[in-house]
């Protein structure tokens, strides 16, 4: 695969890192959080919970430096966070939790998350009143359809990546930047977040305990139809959705479908796996809807 050093994306995440630091974070765990700040606190945004960015298997904090960079320039506080090295579902949920705490971010965050499977939800179940609303892309609950390939480490990842396509260059270009983003990932990383990954985790053991009101998902990969011919309890979720296909199993897409039947959907026609890339304009624009129907209004 060509270089990245001369893509738009790449020049972008330059731009950004010129303007923007990298932070750290210890917990008292011993656990090392880096983050990105972007839109930092202004007489417009006090006392606004920050949007919270994390990302996926292959990502890291900065693949989200466009949304950082166009949501930041409108008065909206943004966090991209790189989570660190842990190999269970509960050691990455309360070391979330006390980086929170670090960070003095008490409740009513919102929260957009890339194919961070089951244990964000797991985390919102035990600490609902951190979370006021979910943004996801990719996401799914059954890490089980995961579990045969958990030995393979980076190959897994790699050959699971979407494959270029022609005359699609936006999300061609989006594909090479996120290996590229995936060979910055040290050995240990990547097999803890495969372990995270792989480990097995029943979705009906737990549950979402959030008035509605204050629950909002964006997907890619819904089965549409199944999403919305469907009621439960669950309200008022909101679902970004590609009509391409993805790498995302069509299973754990009808799967999360499911689970939150009633999900609201922000439509895009292309994408591919990383529409936060590739089609960064249209998922920025998703956001801020997002935001301001849970009640933030930057002037």
């Amino acid at each position: 695969m060509k270089s990245t050093e001369s893509s738009p994306l790449k020049r972008s995440e330059q731009e950004f890192l010129q303007q923007t630091a990298r932070q750290r974070v210890t917990t008292y765990d011993g656990n090392t959080w880096e983050y990105y700040d972007s839109g930092r606190l202004s007489d417009d945004n006090v006392g606004v919970p920050p949007l919270v960015c994390l990302p996926g298997t292959s990502g890291v904090a900065r693949c989200f430096h466009l949304q950082l960079r166009e949501l930041g320039a409108r008065g909206f506080r943004v966090l991209a966070i790189q989570y660190p090295v842990v190999w269970t579902h509960d050691e990455w949920i309360h070391s979330f939790d006390r980086f929170l705490n670090a960070m003095n971010l008490a409740e009513d965050l919102f929260v957009y998350e890339v194919s961070l499977k089951q244990y964000l939800q797991r985390y919102m179940s035990l600490y609902p009143q951190r979370v006021a609303s979910l943004v996801m892309t990719q996401g799914f609950c059954d890490t089980r359809v995961y579990e045969a390939n958990a030995p393979c480490i980076k190959i897994f990842i790699i050959e699971r990546f979407p494959k270029p396509t022609p005359q699609m260059d936006a999300q061609n270009e989006a594909i090479e930047y996120m290996m590229d983003q995936l060979g910055t990932l040290s050995q240990q990383e990547i097999a803890s977040r495969l372990t995270l990954n792989c480990l097995s985790c029943d979705p009906e053991s737990w549950k979402i305990f959030l008035p509605d009101e204050k629950i909002t998902f964006i997907d890619v990969g819904v089965d549409i139809a199944r999403a919305l011919g469907k009621c439960s309890d669950i309200a008022k979720l909101f679902c970004l959705q590609s009509y391409e296909d993805t790498s995302l199993p069509t299973t754990l897409k009808d799967q999360i479908g499911s689970r939150y039947p009633r999900a609201k959907q922000a439509l895009i026609k292309t994408g591919g796996d990383f529409p936060f890339l590739s089609h960064h304009e249209e998922v920025t624009m998703h956001l801020q809807v997002h935001l301001r129907a849970n009640g933030v209004f930057i002037a």
